[in-house]
């Protein structure tokens, strides 16, 4: 799709087309591309159908809304009200026959908005249930994971705008591979009530839903509506959400992190200087082995002694201050998305995460995005079975203070200018 959503509010609001007329184009869009990236869990036309006449009533009559009309996709572990939710994975079905009374608390505050619902995508690149999803850039790579599905409907241009959930990466890898933008917002930012499986603060402390788009004011106007209390979910916290649209760039002190400074990193700082952001030049150091180790010691926590988990609980916690510590002096810290460009089509493994799982134990809000020229991808880490990626987009992550999403999204925007400028240069 060639519009963002808000560009698609505008547009239905000035009556250059009509919500139904863009439902109708994205259920095309969604057909003519299953054969080639698959994605898709389900599609129900007539209720998608349904939603959009509503939506060309409420606009006829002057009530728009935020995101009236704006179709978005979500992934199948985030309930719909009366879609398919099944929880699959790679290795489980989940409950295919399962279908939601209600909608996860981010889901209906996006429908509220007037966003319609087109499409369930599928989770991780080889799902149980639904078969494969493949790079909407080139199907003989892989997607990432576990949001492969919106990450590749949204790529793919079928939609502007889609849903996912962050464990350790699982918006952000499938995000860069994409070739797209992705928000991990603060642990407890967006209530959890309506993931499934069941997640919560006391049983996990990293999982955070968040939004996938074409372009990082899109992610904004999704995260100004999904975040905040709903009553239902303890670990969210009241904390007012700041406006990227009120960050000075200017004067930010922004740093990188060791072994991570070359191709996308050096673009997006190059960006942030030339705003006025003052580069500390001394790395934040490497904690990526440490950080999969304890992630590692938290996969396994099922099977641990009770000594065992409280020990992991405690070097997280440890691992959270020494960190804490470790940033103080900086507002942004620029790091790559990904170890390698994405590889041959294969399930994500445990190394492709080495640059996110950090932010997950943190608890950070994190941007990823595209930044620098086509082939600075593979500058980001180690070559891995990447294979010849060359031409691939490099992406970046934006990592800020926790509750400082306003400020990642603020340099997101500056990052993504300054790369769009330089590609019309070009």
């Amino acid at each position: 799709m060639s519009w963002s959503a808000a560009e698609l509010v505008h547009r239905h609001k000035s009556g250059e087309s009509t919500v139904t007329e863009t439902v109708l184009d994205v259920l095309d869009r969604l057909e003519g591309l299953h054969d080639r990236i698959g994605a898709v869990a389900a599609i129900d036309q007539g209720r998608s159908l349904v939603d959009a006449a509503r939506a060309d009533r409420r606009l006829r009559a002057g009530q728009g809304r935020a995101l009236e009309g704006v179709p978005i996709t979500v992934k199948d572990w985030i309930d719909v009200a009366g879609w398919p939710v099944t929880g699959a994975t790679g290795t489980s079905p989940g409950s295919p026959a399962r279908c939601p009374a209600a909608d996860a608390t981010a889901v209906a505050r996006l429908r509220a908005a007037g966003a319609i619902v087109v499409a369930i995508s599928s989770a991780m690149a080889d799902n149980a249930l639904y078969g494969p999803t493949r790079n909407p850039l080139d199907p003989a790579r892989a997607p990432g994971g576990s949001s492969s599905g919106t990450a590749a409907l949204v790529g793919a241009g079928a939609v502007p705008l889609g849903l996912g959930s962050d464990s350790g990466g699982s918006i952000r890898l499938p995000a860069a591979w994409c070739g797209i933008a992705g928000l991990k917002p603060t642990f407890g930012r967006v209530p959890l009530t309506g993931h499934f499986p069941r997640c919560g603060a006391l049983e996990d402390g990293r999982t955070a839903i968040g939004p996938l788009a074409a372009g990082v004011r899109d992610l904004a106007i999704a995260l100004s509506l999904i975040a905040g209390p709903d009553g239902l979910d303890a670990g969210v916290a009241p904390v007012p959400l700041g406006d990227p649209g009120a960050v000075n760039v200017t004067g930010l002190r922004v740093g990188t992190m060791a072994q991570g400074s070359g191709g996308p990193v050096a673009a997006a700082v190059r960006a942030l200087a030339e705003a006025g952001a003052v580069v500390v030049e001394e790395p934040v150091p490497d904690v990526r082995e440490e950080a999969l180790e304890l992630t590692r010691r938290h996969w396994r926590r099922v099977a641990l002694s009770g000594a065992e988990h409280v020990q992991v609980l405690w070097d997280w916690d440890r691992f959270r201050r020494r960190m804490l510590a470790a940033t103080a002096h900086l507002d942004l810290l620029i790091t790559p998305a990904a170890q390698t460009p994405p590889p041959p089509w294969r399930e994500s493994a445990e190394a492709d995460y080495l640059w996110t799982l950090p932010w997950s134990l943190t608890g950070a809000p994190v941007v990823v995005l595209p930044s620098g020229d086509a082939g600075d991808a593979g500058d980001a880490g180690d070559a891995g079975d990447a294979g010849d990626a060359g031409g691939w987009p490099g992406a970046v992550q934006v990592v800020a203070r926790p509750w400082e999403e306003h400020v990642a999204l603020a340099a997101a925007l500056r990052i993504e200018a300054a790369r769009n400028v330089g590609n019309l240069i070009l």
